[in-house]
């Protein structure tokens, strides 16, 4: 019994020194922090760029003015020779496995990821549930220099505003660096990722999210926007929850109705019918009464039906257009051909080489069925007529 004791107890204390002692064998205090990391191509190079924590005791943080970070970035003939080359201006090693967004500029998007994704999936010092974002009508480099309201790092503003958004308004759908490795690499599915722009308001700037980059393997598409974003977060293979949708008071079709979303799963399934392929699109989804402009009296049963219908109209407008601007693209964001391959393989090995002129004109059925749940603290309108 002691020697087993002794054994395990040997074994935590080595892998705890292996731990402790930190990666390349390099202290604690010669490195710095990375809290993003971002790529962008400009006339003929590659650029990196970090955003760096600076390093300050308690004490120097509570009094200190201007921004916590600092960005840097470097040129490169390759994304390595980039990366490598930002070690000629720092003094501290910087340590890109902490950092959790990634930033891909709009220029290096338009050229082609195939150099990048080569770049990411080797890379042992880059997580891979780190978020993925394409800027759009700003550098990387301009976004990492934001000084952004609530949160010292604007690369962790990303990540939290698209976290945020996704139970309150429901648009964006965040998308991690192992799934866009993954949809890349699989036949039958193509990538997206959310867009961050920057806005400017009364002299001031902010980061927003603004619609999502649409790719066609590693080659950039279009985008969607905000309509056809949600219509895609709808056709999610996993169950989406929170989220908002605004519709028509019934009635009332110049007032408005805020409903919001519990729940949704979408299951989707190809049928070969005839000699003809189709997608069937089923949605489920619920959600409750929130606010209404209108001063009718809108909450009875006859109301609730129409409340419920216009909402499933709403999803099943978002929808279409989400599958209309992928099909003009023929990028398949959905998944349709691997859900193909796995129903019926013996099509998929006929149509796989032509799949994007297939997908582009592949008919799509879809059913809504919507059900509102409750109507929070009242069930009248306190709207003034």
């Amino acid at each position: 019994m002691k020697l087993g004791l002794f054994i395990r107890l040997l074994l935590i204390a080595l892998i705890l020194s292996v731990c402790l002692c930190g990666c390349q064998g390099v202290e604690v205090e010669q490195t710095a922090i990375a809290t993003g990391v971002a790529a962008d191509w400009d006339d003929g190079d590659y650029i990196v760029s970090v955003q760096l924590a600076k390093v300050a005791t308690a004490e120097q943080a509570a009094s200190q003015e201007g921004p916590q970070f600092i960005v840097l970035n470097e040129r490169g003939q390759t994304l390595t020779e980039a990366a490598r080359r930002l070690n000629l201006t720092l003094p501290r090693l910087p340590r890109w496995y902490h950092a959790n967004t990634l930033l891909l500029g709009e220029n290096l998007a338009q050229q082609g990821l195939s150099d990048i994704i080569d770049f990411l999936s080797r890379n042992p010092n880059v997580r891979t549930n780190s978020l993925l974002v394409m800027t759009r009508g700003a550098t990387p480099l301009e976004v990492y220099q934001l000084d952004t309201p609530l949160e010292p790092f604007s690369a962790v503003a990303i990540r939290n505003i698209l976290e945020n958004q996704e139970d309150q308004v429901g648009i964006y759908k965040p998308v991690i660096l192992a799934e866009f490795l993954y949809n890349v690499a699989t036949p039958g599915i193509d990538p997206v990722i959310p867009q961050v722009r920057i806005i400017s308001d009364h002299g001031k700037k902010f980061l927003t999210i603004a619609g999502t980059a649409v790719f066609r393997g590693t080659e950039w598409a279009g985008e969607l926007n905000e309509a056809e974003s949600r219509g895609f977060r709808f056709l999610s293979s996993e169950r989406i929850r929170g989220g908002l949708l605004v519709v028509p008071a019934p009635g009332d079709e110049n007032r408005h109705i805020t409903i919001e979303l519990i729940s949704s799963q979408a299951t989707m399934k190809p049928v070969w019918k005839e000699g003809e392929l189709r997608m069937m699109v089923q949605i489920t989804a619920d959600g409750n009464f929130y606010d209404q402009t209108s001063s009718k009296t809108l909450l009875n049963l006859e109301t609730f039906r129409l409340m419920e219908q216009l909402s499933a109209d709403q999803i099943e407008q978002d929808i279409k257009r989400a599958i209309g601007k992928a099909q003009g693209y023929q990028a398949d964001i959905f998944g349709w051909g691997r859900l193909l391959e796995r129903e019926y393989p013996h099509i998929w090995s006929q149509v796989a080489q032509d799949w994007p002129e297939v997908f582009s004109a592949l008919p799509a059925d879809i059913q809504i069925t919507f059900k509102l749940r409750r109507t929070y603290l009242t069930d009248k309108s306190f709207v003034i007529k």
